[in-house]
């Protein structure tokens, strides 16, 4: 059941983009850490606006591309806090909710972009 139209999609991308940038902050992570934070963000928000659906601005990437991407994306923060951060407990969590979460949007997400009213670029 994909309940999760592109642009409550793209919606939730922002939001999430301004959480993981106020997050280092807000849960006031170290400086390592913060700094991947800060450049997962920057990676969120790159993939964003050049998205093909409402709230991209660019539109050079396709919408599935876009989800295969948060896919690999969440998979490998879960990942990455069982190996690389299992000795930071604050960041294991973190990484962990935001991935999980991350992965929950992708799943329910519907990658038809006709429901989205966006039409493919004309190349």
């Amino acid at each position: 059941m994909k309940v999760i139209s592109p642009k409550l999609h793209g919606i939730i991308d922002y939001f999430l983009i301004i959480f993981l940038f106020l997050s280092p902050i807000a849960f006031n992570m170290i400086t390592e850490t913060g700094a991947q934070v800060y450049t997962l963000a920057v990676v969120q928000l790159a993939l964003t606006v050049a998205t093909n659906y409402s709230f991209g601005i660019f539109r050079a990437i396709p919408l599935k591309l876009h989800g295969i991407i948060e896919l690999l994306l969440s998979a490998g923060m879960v990942v990455a806090s069982f190996t690389i951060l299992q000795y930071d407990e604050r960041s294991r969590g973190f990484y962990t909710g935001v991935g999980i979460f991350w992965f929950i949007v992708v799943a329910f997400t519907s990658y038809d972009k006709s429901k989205d009213g966006i039409k493919a670029p004309i190349l």
